[in-house]
């Protein structure tokens, strides 16, 4: 889990030039008509924006670079830069403050231009009359689009040396209207603006509105026409009770009825997401799969959904091509396959062999070193519309009694599965391609789900979203009885708010962590939240690797129940208590060399940010590296806190005098120096100024007690550092010495020289117990000589399995006597029957030899001819024989 290092920094805060990028006070170079009558920030302008309850991501960035909106336009500005800038203004005033002190300087400094003064930020102009609700910046930077709540703007934005000129005037970026006849005021609003990872050069837009309607725009620069009617539209309420692929899943026309029906409110969609993001190390499925979930509940999935051209990852090819080879070869063999799974795999089969059949058309890589790059067509022999997969089931369902099923959802965020680079790699000759492709996450998708009360579903694909299509015609599988529905294991529910937190206007949003795609930040109405999964992937991972299927269960129970997702809320806004108040923007992260782990959000004209310290991904410790953590953690003064922020309320501009200006018409403006008279054009005006001042007054009033509050809390933090640090006085006199008394009259050696002296004993000390360690080794050494090899331990083996057979005891049953003559034909003998029988035949022929010898001694050598001299030789080759077979 990250530790947090720092909030909002010195450049981003008042009144450093950072601060005035996302301020909404226009500054006296850039305030023009149009800032004027921009609409507020606290929802209250002429656009009625406190009526729009959706998806907020009113900033972005490209790299370093970020795009916020204040008011109703866009602005632009480099972190790194307004960092820089602030440093080197910071040191200007130092020494402008030395050079005050110095009676030879001159006004050299006096003349320096206040930085305060300048405006570090530009302001981009597009056609936008509408309230900006959501960035979407393309994968290269080429485009942004710009959503409202209704329509959708594309704008191409300019090189970032273009931006980052001395200049600081608006730009009017070169913008298309994205169908002009089709996200309108008048047609359904627009949920997600997502752009394709596998578009060719990120220039695939992908759009779905609250009524389920998927559209796919493949845009050109050279091209005005690809910004007007889009090249793939889907209704996911038609394609839900479609049976066939002839069908017509087109968008109905305005014309069309629009009665109630229940998929109106059930198919409701509430976010969407694609299930990976076109990196080598994932599924080949999970890039083209697109996860939709509805304000209801459910979650459908539709795969694959892809432009007309497309642009695969290294890995996708190959890791598609033996998923389909080998799911056709197990389901040859599978006799207990249904006829759907059967229909799917043949489906599959087709549209990859259309794939692997085609010749690539080879572009150039974004810059002159980077390889070329594929691009692939569409496959068309089984359509290009997709089967809608879904809806998923929640097993377990959720049945705690404080969970209300009413509760919308408002965001989804997807985890592709990993590929399996080891069986990529035994068909493939080229082991460059799969050099690279980190092999650390699941073998199976996850799915986040979260609500507007802030409670996060953490669900596991273990069937896992594979391509499927409707058939051709009504065939008789899809007119039979309905399949099982998919499901989501359903692994955790996390609640990250508490429900003073909770209001209408709520909409918490994903956002993903750069470091690790198994971690993410979630914002919601107050703060920014931290999520991981590192902790139980790689146990649950093992766990589906492993083949030991004897306890499997209770292992996984084990798994499940003792890692459980690490959660942390990292950043909190000042924000004052109000209705009208806005909710903060979806947070960026990011990781630079110079700004280091970042995470930065928006709300109320504000900046919001957190440094992060990179975290360690769970890996076994060192107990050593624990215990020096947890002694460096003892020595800190304390954590660190956010600084104080002003309230806008107390440096804005009071609205009165604008308000006089264009409310207070011309013939009554002289009324307002003479005595006031009772009259109902009095009353009036009396009444509207009220209302202005009462609502700057009440501002004022909570700005005060955020004022009072500060405070308070201030002595409280100052007395708990005071503690901390006579904590950390009376440690250092501990280590140092001055806290030892004298005794009989000896005075103890104290500070650098005590340090010293106990460094010494210590430093001796360890010597010694080195020496005392050697000559205990070089003992043992002697008393148990060197340690076995390999190959003399395998060969002691050997010597105890022989003995093993060798000494076997003979009080076993003499069933094996008896069976010794049927046994014989069957394989080699043991070797303990072999020993038996060579002490048989010894006995005999010492007998033999006895008796030959009395014989021969009874008849005074006449019995040397008894026994021929061939027999005896026999007999003795044979006991030689067997003596050297032992």
């Amino acid at each position: 889990m990250p530790k947090v290092l720092g909030y909002t920094p010195a450049w981003l805060s008042r009144p450093s030039p950072g601060f005035d990028t996302f301020s909404t006070k226009p500054s006296s170079r850039s305030a023009t008509s149009s800032n004027v009558r921009s609409p507020r920030i606290n929802g209250t302008g002429v656009n009625g924006t406190s009526s729009y309850v959706g998806p907020r991501r009113t900033i972005a960035r490209r790299d370093t670079e970020i795009f916020v909106v204040v008011g109703n336009q866009i602005r632009w500005s480099e972190l790194c830069m307004l960092k820089d800038d602030w440093e080197e203004y910071q040191q200007l005033r130092a020494k402008k403050a030395k050079g005050k002190r110095r009676s030879c300087a001159t006004n050299g400094f006096e003349d320096e231009p206040d930085e305060e003064d300048g405006s570090k930020y530009r302001v981009l102009k597009v056609p936008v009359t509408e309230h900006i609700q959501q960035l979407v910046p393309s994968p290269n930077g080429d485009f942004i689009a710009i959503l409202t709540s209704h329509t959708v703007h594309v704008a191409i934005l300019p090189d970032s040396s273009h931006l980052g000129q001395p200049d600081t005037g608006p730009i009017r970026l070169k913008t298309h209207t994205l169908g002009p006849t089709t996200h309108v005021l008048t047609q359904s609003p627009v949920v997600s603006a997502l752009w394709h990872p596998l578009g060719v050069s990120g220039s695939c837009l992908v759009t779905v509105t609250a009524e389920a309607i998927v559209r796919v725009w493949e845009l050109s620069r050279d091209n005005r026409w690809s910004f007007d009617s889009p090249s793939l539209i889907m209704d996911l309420r038609k394609l839900a009770d479609a049976i066939s692929s002839e069908q017509d899943f087109g968008a109905s026309g305005i014309s069309s009825n629009r009665d109630f029906s229940p998929d109106s409110v059930e198919m409701e969609v509430a976010a969407a997401c694609f299930g990976g993001t076109g990196l080598a190390e994932e599924h080949g499925w999970a890039s083209m799969t697109l996860w939709v979930a509805m304000r209801e509940g459910d979650v459908y999935a539709l795969c694959p959904l892809l432009p007309s051209k497309w642009q695969p990852a290294p890995t996708m090819i190959p890791s598609l091509s033996t998923y389909v080879v080998a799911k056709a070869k197990a389901l040859e063999n599978d006799r207990s396959a249904s006829e759907e799974d059967r229909q799917a795999c043949d489906q599959q089969y087709k549209w990859f062999s259309e794939v692997d059949g085609q010749d690539p058309q080879l572009m150039p890589g974004a810059s002159e070193f980077a390889p070329h790059v594929e691009i692939y067509r569409r496959p068309t022999i089984l359509g290009s519309v997709p089967k809608l997969q879904g809806p998923f089931q929640l097993d377990p369902e959720p049945d705690e009694p404080d969970i209300d099923p009413e509760i919308p959802l408002t965001d989804i965020f997807v985890i592709g599965a990993k590929v399996d680079a080891d069986e990529l790699l035994l068909d493939e000759d080229d082991e460059s391609v799969f050099g690279g492709v980190e092999q650390v996450g699941l073998s199976v998708g996850v799915v986040c789900l979260v609500s507007s009360n802030g409670r996060v579903q953490i669900c596991l694909d273990v069937d896992g979203v594979e391509g499927r299509w409707l058939p051709k015609g009504e065939s008789r599988s899809s007119l039979s009885a309905e399949s099982i529905p998919p499901s989501l294991l359903v692994l955790e529910s996390l609640d990250t708010m508490h429900s003073s937190e909770v209001s209408k206007s709520t909409w918490p949003m994903f956002t993903s962590d750069p470091l690790s795609r198994y971690s993410f930040f979630l914002t919601h109405g107050s703060g920014v939240s931290y999520l991981s999964l590192t902790p139980w992937v790689d146990k649950f991972e093992s766990e589906l690797k492993s083949t030991a299927g004897a306890g499997a269960s209770f292992r996984m129970d084990i798994v499940l129940q003792g890692s459980n997702t690490l959660r942390q809320r990292i950043l909190h806004s000042d924000q004052e208590t109000d209705e009208d108040q806005q909710d903060l923007s979806a947070c960026l992260a990011l990781q630079d060399s110079d700004l280091g782990y970042f995470t930065l959000t928006t709300a109320g004209g504000q900046a919001y940010a957190a440094i992060l310290d990179q975290p360690t991904f769970f890996t076994e410790q060192d107990p050593s590296d624990i215990y020096l953590a947890a002694e460096m953690q003892a020595l800190m003064l304390g954590p660190p806190r956010s600084a104080y922020q002003p309230s806008t309320a107390l440096w804005s501009a009071s609205s009165l005098p604008s308000f006089i200006e264009t409310h207070v018409h011309t013939r009554h403006k002289r009324t307002l120096t003479e005595e006031i008279r009772l009259s109902a054009a009095t009353l009036d005006l009396m009444t509207s100024a009220h209302r202005i001042l009462s609502q700057e007054t009440n501002s004022l009033g909570m700005a005060a007690a955020n004022i009072f509050r500060h405070c308070e809390r201030m002595t409280e933090e100052f007395q708990d550092q005071i503690k901390r640090a006579s904590d950390l006085a009376h440690r250092i006199e501990f280590v140092v010495g001055d806290d030892a008394d004298d005794y009989d009259d000896v005075e103890k050696k104290r500070g650098n020289e005590g340090l010293q002296e106990r460094l010494d004993n210590a430093t001796e000390r360890q010597k010694q117990l080195v020496k005392r360690q050697d000559e205990l080794r070089k003992k043992l050494a002697r008393i148990g000589g060197r340690e076995l090899s390999e190959k003399e331990l395998t060969w002691g083996q050997e010597v105890r399995a022989l003995k093993g057979q060798v000494l076997k005891d003979e009080d076993k049953d003499q069933d094996e006597n008896e069976n010794e003559e049927e046994n014989e034909g069957e394989g080699e003998r043991e070797t303990w029957r072999r020993v038996k029988e060579a002490t048989r035949l010894k006995e005999a022929l010492l007998s033999q030899i006895k008796d030959l010898a009395e014989a021969e001694s009874d008849g005074n050598g006449e019995g040397r001819d008894l026994i021929p001299s061939e027999i005896r030789k026999a007999k003795v080759g044979q006991v030689m024989g067997l003596l050297e077979r032992e």
